[in-house]
């Protein structure tokens, strides 16, 4: 009797192990997959917010125009026209006046750069023909902070799209109120978005207005009987609501207790250990995915972020104003960063303050993410002392001071910082370290030479903050160029691990006709770079600033 009972009562063991294992990986598996449509959310709050840093941008650069516009409404168009083609996703970029501080008084004058449905931009002026005083946005921006107002979305006339605003309230330099700008985006992105993060295929994906309007959707089924998340992306209050299919979590479960199930028949303990390894790796392996995109993705937003920091590749320095016909160019400076990796330590910069040209140029130690830190530290440090100091030498030891402070690395900066007066073509410069400038020189009959500057050993930045830089000067003439590079160049190797080395590089500065550009000097030499690293790895990031006298002194 026992021995037919014993079957019976090891079926319902087993029955009872298996219900109870069933049990508990369903509730495991649907805390992984509420986990997993979490986590998809996090890097869609990313992506939002990403989108939101562009909004924000745009308004910044728009407010920090005023107050001259009024001198030249032709720059006020030209600035919003080059907004617009610098930020691919935005659709109208505007400034709306309050009508008693407009160019007419008592008259709406709202400037405005529109992308039209094939690309292009046009620019013109709306306040003739729509009320703004009266829309949302611009109410809205008026009484709120001067953090900003996030319209609700909605259908423009012109585009077939919903779209969304963020207003902000611009203010003259006496910080009297003078209007709105804002910055209109459409929608058409986030059904991609949609679709990128979902985590299975028959998932649904919905993006609700904050008044619980459905705006777009990534599959259209009910959510009846599925798992659902939602999240509200900050800071416009959209709600982004994610569905899952129960069958997802059931399909793992059922194979959880079958393997569960044979694993019993062998023996009850060796089945635990295995399930909870099992479980153990499938949550390892999931948190390193996730990390590993977060990774990823925050990477390429700290490269974009770190590039818009670079001033532009080529510019051409002019005294006088831009309406002036006698107007000189005085200086073309042109300037190229190569990193080696998503984010470097390389540095440059310029900036033109009345008659001068003040620029820098900088290797920071180490490599990655706190090489980019550094460096953007030390580019804003530059560009906040540049507006008060006058000498290369008094902006060098600010910066060094700041640096020195807080230092627990030890990193440090190679430089070199200059101040060139473009009307007479003197130059005023101190090293902190850095690799000699060379001087291509072109006399009146055409005949060149290469000068290397002789540089006062100075110590690199961030070592020492009480130590006191030597400055030195010299003249450049009419046609010399200016050649400053950090060591990614003379350090570059190529197949054979070959140096380029000092003085092949002098060579390549010294090589070929006399250029007329610097833009095409500038190429030439990284052309030439690039050729002689061929198919090796580029080990360290590659920056050259060249500075081009151009009239007569």
């Amino acid at each position: 009797m026992k021995i037919k009972i014993l079957p019976i009562i090891s079926a319902l063991f087993l029955v009872v192990a298996i219900a109870i294992q069933a049990a508990v990986s369903y509730n495991r598996e649907e805390k992984r997959l509420v986990n997993l449509i979490e986590d998809r959310m996090e890097l869609a709050q990313k992506d939002f917010t990403y989108e939101v840093y562009d909004m924000y941008e745009v308004t910044d650069e728009i407010a920090d125009f005023f107050p001259d516009f009024f001198e030249d409404t032709k720059e006020l168009y030209s600035m919003l026209e080059s907004i617009l083609e610098r930020f691919p996703d935005l659709y109208c970029c505007y400034v709306a006046f309050l009508p008693e501080c407009a160019p007419e008084k008592g008259k709406r004058f709202a400037p405005s750069a529109f992308r039209e449905c094939d690309n292009s931009v046009i620019t013109y002026d709306f306040g003739d023909n729509v009320n703004y005083l009266k829309r949302e946005w611009y109410i809205g921006a008026l009484q709120s902070d001067d953090e900003g107002y996030w319209s609700q979305s909605y259908n423009d006339g012109d585009h077939e799209d919903p779209i969304f605003t963020y207003s902000r309230k611009v203010y003259n330099d006496d910080g009297k109120l003078i209007g709105v700008a804002g910055a209109d985006y459409t929608l058409a992105w986030t059904e991609q978005m949609l679709k990128d993060f979902k985590p299975y295929d028959d998932a649904v994906c919905r993006l609700y207005s904050t008044k619980g309007t459905l705006i777009v959707e990534s599959g259209n089924d009910d959510m009846d009987g599925m798992i659902v998340t939602e999240k509200t992306l900050s800071p416009t209050n959209m709600r982004l609501v994610i569905g899952v299919p129960k069958r997802h979590v059931f399909k793992t479960v059922r194979s959880l207790s079958l393997l569960a199930l044979t694993i019993l028949l062998m023996g009850i303990l060796i089945a635990g250990w295995l399930i909870r390894r099992i479980w153990r790796d499938q949550e390892n392996f999931a948190r390193v995915e996730t990390a590993k995109k977060l990774m990823e993705k925050e990477l390429q937003i700290a490269s974009n972020i770190q590039k818009g920091i670079l001033r532009g590749k080529t510019q051409e320095i002019h005294l006088g104003t831009a309406t002036n016909a006698e107007s000189k160019k005085e200086a073309e400076v042109q300037a190229v960063l190569e990193p080696m990796h998503e984010v470097g330590g390389d540095l440059y910069d310029y900036y033109c303050k009345g008659e001068d040209l003040f620029f820098i140029i900088g290797d920071v130690s180490g490599k990655g993410v706190p090489a980019a830190m550094f460096m953007s530290a030390t580019v804003n440090l530059f560009r906040s002392a540049v507006l008060r100091l006058q000498s290369p030498k008094a902006i060098l030891e600010e910066i060094n001071g700041v640096l020195s402070e807080q230092n627990p690395n030890l990193m440090f900066v190679t430089a070199i910082i200059g101040r060139l007066h473009l009307p007479t073509g003197q130059l005023q410069y101190c090293n902190a370290g850095h690799l000699p400038p060379l001087v291509d020189v072109t006399s009146s009959n055409g005949v060149r030479c290469l000068k290397e500057i002789a540089l006062e050993p100075n110590i690199p930045l961030g070592l020492e903050g009480k130590f006191s830089f030597v400055e030195q000067s010299m003249l450049l003439e009419q046609g010399d160029c200016l050649v400053l590079y950090t060591d990614g160049i003379t350090e570059a190797r190529n197949k054979d691990h070959e140096l380029l080395g000092m003085e092949r590089w002098k060579e390549i500065v010294g090589g070929g006709k006399a250029p007329q550009r610097t833009s095409t000097t500038i190429e030439r030499l990284l052309t030439e770079v690039k050729a002689f690293i061929g198919e090796a790895e580029q080990t360290d990031d590659i920056t050259l600033l060249t500075i081009r006298m151009m009239n007569e002194i």
